[in-house]
């Protein structure tokens, strides 16, 4: 191979490998700044409510707004402010836990606000593990986008998927049945 040669492959992958990187930057910011409105906000809260002493669920001893953590305990209890702040740091990890996830497609896509909204909820509600396990993001992993344009078909499948993932009561049923109308908006 003459040196003419090697000059115009390593230029012609200099070019590629910039391709790449520029696409992996834009994919991996492209979902950095996911962020749920105040509407969304209210939504989680109606959902979860405010109880303001420490209760068992189904995924252990939970107070405030559905919150989890390991300090939370038989007989604990906490002040309304107290139960804002856990919400807002618990909104903070989930917002990034979904923007990851979102960064984890293999597509470059901008959801609507609602999506953004019901997937931070379903998240909030399943943790960032079982929104990665739900058959919804198995089906939004696998939609089709030509040329930025993201097929209707397949969005629209993978979305009613939140409506049978991560159901462990008839309660769930009825929030993933209200995320649904958020995404869909």
């Amino acid at each position: 191979m003459s040196s003419k040669d090697k000059k115009v492959i390593m230029k012609s992958l200099k070019k590629i490998l910039l391709v790449v990187l520029i696409s992996l930057v834009s994919i991996s910011s492209f979902a950095k700044g996911i962020k749920i409105s105040d509407e969304g906000k209210d939504f989680i809260k109606k959902q979860e409510s405010c109880v303001l002493h420490a209760y068992w669920d189904s995924n252990g001893y939970s107070i405030g707004y559905g919150h989890h953590a390991r300090g939370v305990h038989k007989g604990m209890t906490i002040t309304f402010a107290q139960a804002l702040k856990y919400f807002n740091e618990d909104i903070t990890i989930i917002e990034s836990s979904v923007s990851d996830l979102l960064g984890k497609l293999p597509y470059k896509y901008n959801f609507s606000q609602g999506f953004i909204d019901g997937f931070i909820s379903f998240t909030y509600n399943v943790g960032p593990g079982g929104a990665q396990k739900s058959i919804f993001y198995k089906r939004l992993k696998n939609c089709r986008v030509v040329n930025g344009v993201m097929n209707e078909e397949d969005l629209a499948y993978a979305i009613a998927g939140i409506k049978i993932s991560g159901i462990k009561c008839s309660q769930h049923k009825k929030r993933r049945q209200k995320e649904y109308n958020l995404m869909t908006k």
